[in-house]
């Protein structure tokens, strides 16, 4: 099986969004990292584009304005703008390091998260130094992304943490700790990651505990263990009520590169009529597909939700867009980066800057 990459560019949003909630004071707010900094009072007013939209203007056009959108978010009140936006500009480069390290003194927790864990995606050594307060941080999670950037940046660090955060019964704590572990890269991790599955659950909400014990199989891939993807590729088939375990085997399944799961992802596709999936769900497994083998994608079904009247679809689509990379929808990326909700433009900016960074 094909090592998956480890950017996590735009998570926050896909996590948000993988609950199949249309109304944001719905969310089950037990997330990973995404809902660390969740705010229902989120403030809606749209960002400003640098100059006038042209949807048929070149790439690099598009792309200096979805760079503004960006950083207008970065300095944005709200902290899931914040945080999304930080990652977004991972593939913008020459913007991203400023972003983190103000990211690294956020007041919140979740953006802490987000720049610490960028560190150490894109191995900003200039920056490491700047992880050692985070080491001792009040949040488990953001000590979690500290370890890991610090490691991953080549400097000396104490993992023994990782392994205590995977006892938690905190789903954030666990499922971040797992995370971490993963993309560290250590087979020997794989252990103390199949112990975790299951334990301490019992305040959890039956969702919360697979969601967790999901991530946790993930990241025992990730280091080797290939037969943790079979618990991933069961949870494509849960029921209607349980769509949002679905999303997130799904978005596995696409940073797995698992080819086994094609059929079953096509499958998801396939159903009409009254058995016709949920619109996450349908988008999940098209982004998945689309990772797995960039020939299979199709650009329809989040085309389809690109103007949906509500918010959280148009954000998906967006990052769907950008998933599938397919330079033929810059136009209507374009377009949403006027959106009046600031999570849409976000999410198009996002998408539109991974659509130029695959073009020649």
């Amino acid at each position: 099986m094909k090592s998956p990459m480890a950017a996590g560019w735009m998570a926050a949003a896909v996590l948000l969004l993988a609950g199949g909630c249309t109304n944001p004071e719905q969310v089950d707010r037990w997330g990973t990292k995404e809902q660390s900094y969740y705010d229902p009072a989120m403030p809606e007013a749209s960002l400003n584009l640098a100059a006038p939209i042209r949807p048929q203007a070149p790439p690099a056009e598009i792309r200096e304005n979805a760079i503004s959108i960006l950083l207008q978010a970065v300095e944005s009140k709200n902290p899931l703008l914040r945080a999304n936006a930080i990652e977004a500009l991972t593939l913008a480069p020459e913007h991203l390091e400023p972003a983190v390290r103000k990211g690294l003194a956020d007041e919140n927790r979740g953006v802490r998260f987000v720049a610490a864990m960028s560190v150490g995606r894109q191995r900003l050594i200039s920056s490491a130094h700047l992880l050692k307060p985070l080491l001792v941080d009040e949040s488990r999670s953001v000590r979690a992304a500290a370890i890991f950037g610090t490691h991953a940046c080549g400097r000396p660090v104490d993992l023994n943490p990782l392994a205590a955060m995977l006892g938690s019964a905190d789903p954030e704590v666990k499922a971040n700790a797992a995370m971490a572990l993963g993309e560290l890269g250590n087979p020997t991790a794989i252990p103390m990651l199949r112990q975790a599955v299951g334990q301490n659950t019992s305040q959890m909400t039956p969702a919360k505990a697979k969601m967790v014990d999901l991530q946790l199989a993930e990241a025992m891939v990730m280091l080797g263990a290939e037969q943790q993807i079979e618990p991933i590729r069961a949870a494509l088939f849960n029921r209607a009520e349980e769509a949002e375990l679905s999303v997130l085997a799904c978005q596995i399944c696409g940073r797995l590169r698992d080819r086994h799961a094609v059929p079953d992802l096509n499958n998801i596709l396939a159903y009409e009529g009254r058995f016709r999936r949920p619109a996450e769900l349908r988008m999940a497994a098209i982004a998945a597909l689309a990772q797995i083998d960039p020939s299979w994608a199709v650009t329809d079904v989040p085309m389809a939700y690109a103007s949906h009247k509500q918010y959280t679809l148009r954000a998906q689509a967006a990052l769907t867009l950008g998933t599938l990379a397919d330079p033929v929808s810059l136009p209507v990326l374009a377009t949403m980066l006027s959106d009046p909700h600031p999570v849409v433009q976000v999410s198009a900016a996002g998408a539109i800057l991974r659509i130029c960074s695959s073009l020649p």
